[in-house]
């Protein structure tokens, strides 16, 4: 099963709709579904290890996918569930 982590911020004003988003994806699409703040240990780490520079990052099991909010059509496609 894919895992993929969903990596945001407190300060991030789009993050709150990319959670929702991927949320919803995952309950369409079978998925280990986490969401990360950046600002704590395990999200500082995967920031650093592939050098993201903005949220809400997408990593698809473990290699970074996207980032920004995309719409569930978008994100679905992604997934290769259209």
């Amino acid at each position: 099963m894919m895992k993929v982590q969903v990596l945001v911020s407190q300060w991030c004003p789009v993050c709150p709709q990319a959670e929702k988003v991927w949320k919803e994806a995952s309950e369409k699409v079978p998925m280990e579904l986490e969401v990360l703040d950046v600002a704590e240990r395990e999200g500082r780490e995967i920031v650093s290890n592939l050098r993201i520079k903005t949220v809400p990052a997408i990593v698809v099991d473990g290699a970074l996918k996207t980032v920004g909010a995309q719409p569930l059509g978008d994100v679905l496609k992604m997934l290769g569930a259209s």
